[in-house]
């Protein structure tokens, strides 16, 4: 992928951050024990597949990127 692309890509999946906490504040306030657990494991997948499939992607090619740098 050009770069261009991997900035795009490296901002939107970044940007998932705060959609992602406001679910896990709305969750973690629940208080149904089962239904919770379901979410906070849905909340999860989420992470990581916005992690695996974008923000390692990005950095495998542009190590840059990381935003943990």
């Amino acid at each position: 992928m050009d770069r261009a692309i991997a900035e795009r890509l490296m901002e939107a999946a970044l940007s998932l951050d705060e959609g992602i906490g406001r679910l896990d504040g709305i969750v973690s306030d629940m208080t149904d024990g089962s239904e919770k657990k379901e979410l906070v494991e849905a909340i999860g997948k989420i992470l990581f597949v916005a992690t695996k499939d974008f923000v390692f992607r990005v950095t495998r090619q542009y190590p840059d990127l990381d935003p943990d740098r």
